[in-house]
């Protein structure tokens, strides 16, 4: 569902408010713009209550924060109540002691964090890092640059701001991109496919980079501070975290003694896994001096000798030398091409290389789909999906496709990653739950949606793979 902006503070007389209300060292507080120097001022906590006047309170130790006081009650589809969090670096002016920043995109040599999380089930929040970027060196005030999220965990039915794009594959891990842009700045956002409790000096480069390339951030923009907490909507008792930190640095090897763009990739082939598979690999790449090389870029199409473009971009920032393409549609020959990137840009693309699927095969016998609505209300319903592979052979991944005879409308979804083209929807499995066996079943998809309270009837066909389901 489309949401205001919320992440870090919009709001340039809020942050004043916060600017001001840097208080001393304290073990709890329940003041909603509560700034306290954590780790001899190397990072602040920021209770950051902005969009709520229900009390907030929270305990602090060392590194981390448990929110002991919370009971929010807001609408899912509108911003947050709060965003309490850690940074390191310059939030609105408020500017942490130890600050390994500013450093402009393209001299980062490197970045990395670390932290861990509990998340109570039941509520509505994401526990993400919001990550800032100003076009000029300093700001206190709104940043004008990017806003860079990485959503590592999210319970409910929120979704980040804009739309969702495609995929990304950071150091193994399967994202899916979202971007938006607000008045003065864009955002992109990164939400785990398989959901963490924590991460372990995970490389944000590779996230840079891929917002680079996708045109959500620039070269020449300042990294200002790195934040990472709760986005919360509803509860928030027991949400915590602990053992925070952040670093970074600029120089070479990534940075600002890098050039050169890679050469192009070579060695790229494409390997028909299933009728809606291909699995791609490729030859890793050697980069320039005082360069390395931190992903590569994926493309698609179906037609021949195409040129990339961000429309047929389908991963950005890969890190491994393989990617796994999935909910292709059966008998239909695919061209890929790659490239390189660094510090000074993308290579030229790769040689072509052409991948066919196979046909689906077993026809209606191969699937059931159970589509039920489970509660509804004046412009709005919830439905469940269940879907049964009733062929013979294993699903390693899965394309769920129906269209909407009423002019229905999916706000939010869980379980799947969905794609509404006008009446025709498409829903693919996530990192988790794509493997099903023959004879098996899958029981966990759901959605809330829009109707016109006149009709909500159910889609009169569904297809997995290609293959239709009775």
């Amino acid at each position: 569902m489309k949401q205001l902006k919320y992440g870090a503070i919009g709001l340039t007389a809020l942050a004043l408010c916060i600017a001001s209300s840097r208080v001393a060292v304290a073990q709890s507080t329940c003041s909603p713009f509560d700034v306290t120097p954590l780790d001899n001022g190397a990072y602040n906590f920021q209770m950051n209550e902005w969009n709520s006047t229900q009390q907030e309170c929270a305990n602090l130790n060392g590194n981390g924060f448990t929110i002991t006081t919370a009971n929010f009650n807001l609408a899912t589809n509108g911003a947050p109540a709060t965003y309490t969090s850690i940074y390191r670096g310059c939030h609105w002016g408020t500017c942490t002691s130890s600050n390994p920043f500013l450093i402009e995109e393209a001299s980062i040599a490197s970045a990395t964090t670390t932290v861990s999380l509990t998340q109570p089930s039941g509520y509505n929040n994401d526990a993400a890092y919001d990550i800032w970027f100003n076009q000029t060196s300093t700001t206190s005030g709104q940043p004008n640059g990017a806003e860079v999220m990485i959503w590592l965990n999210h319970q409910g039915v929120i979704q980040p701001f804009g739309q969702p794009i495609g995929t990304a594959t950071v150091s193994g891990a399967n994202y899916e991109v979202w971007t938006g842009n607000q008045s003065s700045w864009k955002v992109i956002s990164y939400v785990a496919s398989t959901p963490v409790t924590g991460v372990s000096n995970l490389n944000l480069l590779p996230f840079f980079q891929d917002a680079v390339s996708r045109g959500s951030l620039e070269p020449s923009w300042w990294l200002i501070d790195v934040e990472f907490g709760f986005e919360i909507w509803t509860g928030g008792q027991g949400l915590s975290m602990s053992n925070y930190s952040v670093s970074a640095a600029a120089g070479s090897g990534g940075g600002a003694n890098c050039t050169t763009v890679p050469s192009a990739p070579s060695g790229l082939r494409g390997t028909a896994a299933s009728s809606s598979v291909i699995n791609l690999s490729w030859t890793s790449d050697t980069a320039p001096a005082n360069c390395s090389v931190t992903g590569y870029n994926v493309y698609r199409s179906t037609t021949s000798g195409f040129t990339p473009s961000s429309a047929n971009q389908i991963a950005g920032g890969v890190t491994a030398t393989s990617y796994s393409d999935s909910g292709l549609s059966p008998s239909t020959t695919y061209y890929y091409k790659i490239e390189a990137v660094d510090a000074a840009g993308a290579s030229g693309a790769s040689a072509q290389a052409p991948a066919t699927t196979p046909a689906a095969g077993g026809g209606s016998a191969g699937c059931h789909v159970t589509y039920s609505i489970v509660n509804s209300w004046p412009g709005g319903f919830q439905a469940a999906i269940s879907i049964q592979n009733t062929g013979s052979t294993a699903w390693s991944n899965w394309d769920l496709t129906w269209t909407f005879v009423n002019g229905q409308t999916i706000n939010g979804l869980w379980n799947g990653a969905a794609n509404q083209s006008g009446a025709h929807v498409s829903v693919k499995n996530l990192n988790y739950n794509g493997a099903i066996p023959a004879g098996g079943s899958y029981n966990g998809i759901g959605f809330t949606g829009t109707w016109n309270n006149n009709t909500n009837s159910a889609p009169a066909s569904f297809a997995i793979n290609g293959a239709t389901c009775h």
